[in-house]
């Protein structure tokens, strides 16, 4: 499931309210597995829930990319490959300080061991500059076994970053490499990454508020799609709880007797008694 490219630009309100009609749309229809402890609506309540998440970890990338593409100040490349070279993985496992690292630059065109694809390289030719992202939703802790291998790449990557853009025709002189870590929870060490509150002071460009005003526009379509899900099963518990109720009361009609409900209303009301006292009330 993905984002339908054919909407352009997630910059308007219009174009991102048509994104999100589509990802809650798309989730609406997604086969699940129904679970025989929570039932049909519960299981695909919790599919629903679970590929809105995802898309949104997507629709923040892609607004984050289109927003900054937008300000014409920048060239933006989303999924692009970076080569990751025998040298750059030599270095990091090396005793080399964070500083001494940054000033290193190495040539894209050496032994490469594989290539690591960023979710967004944003290239400013003004001011010579280029930077790597991998961006995360961050409401939720990334397990060590996959962010190690992350931080790895992130960090080889700014190594060859200036010769590898060089190859692609963007002459720069100082690069970058960062998770954004949207929400702040990821679990990144923080030297490597930007939190959403960042973002408009790193870019100098308005992020946030077109990001937020997208979760916003997702949450509304969320509910609405959640409606959809629950008011048959919402319905079906309504029409059971009044049919147990109505069998409870045919089955136990003295109950509703005045005597028996004053009964109830003094032990109800009564000073506590210990076991001889209620023996002998009892009796009674």
């Amino acid at each position: 499931m993905q984002i339908d490219p054919a909407f352009g630009l997630l910059t308007t309100d219009e174009a991102i309210s048509r994104a999100t009609k589509q990802v809650v749309a798309s989730a609406l229809d997604a086969t699940s597995s129904i679970d025989p402890i929570i039932g049909t609506e519960f299981s695909r309540a919790f599919s629903f829930f679970g590929l809105v998440v995802q898309q949104h970890g997507l629709l923040i990338q892609r607004v984050l990319a289109d927003t900054l593409a937008a300000s014409e100040r920048f060239e933006i490349l989303t999924e692009s490959p970076i080569p990751i070279t025998a040298a750059a993985l030599d270095l990091l496992t090396s005793d080399n300080s964070e500083k001494h690292l940054a000033s290193i630059k190495l040539k894209s065109d050496s032994r490469v061991v594989r290539s690591a694809m960023m979710d967004i390289t944003v290239i400013d030719q003004e001011k010579r500059w280029a930077g790597v992202y991998d961006v995360k939703r961050g409401n939720g802790e990334t397990t060590w076994k996959s962010r190690k291998p992350i931080e790895n790449d992130l960090r080889a990557a700014r190594l060859v970053l200036q010769s590898h853009l060089k190859k692609l025709g963007h002459d720069v002189d100082h690069v970058d490499s960062a998770v954004i870590d949207y929400y702040g929870r990821s679990g990144f060490p923080r030297n490597i990454k930007i939190n959403g509150d960042e973002l408009d002071r790193h870019f100098g460009v308005p992020i946030t508020t077109k990001i937020n005003n997208m979760t916003t526009a997702l949450c509304d379509e969320v509910h609405a799609g959640l409606l959809q899900i629950l008011e048959p099963m919402i319905a079906k518990l309504t029409t059971s709880r009044t049919k147990v109720a109505v069998e409870h009361a045919v089955e136990q009609p003295a109950r509703t007797a005045p005597d028996q409900r004053t009964r109830v209303a003094d032990i109800l009301s009564a000073r506590p008694r210990g076991p001889d006292q209620w023996h002998t009330s009892l009796a009674r």
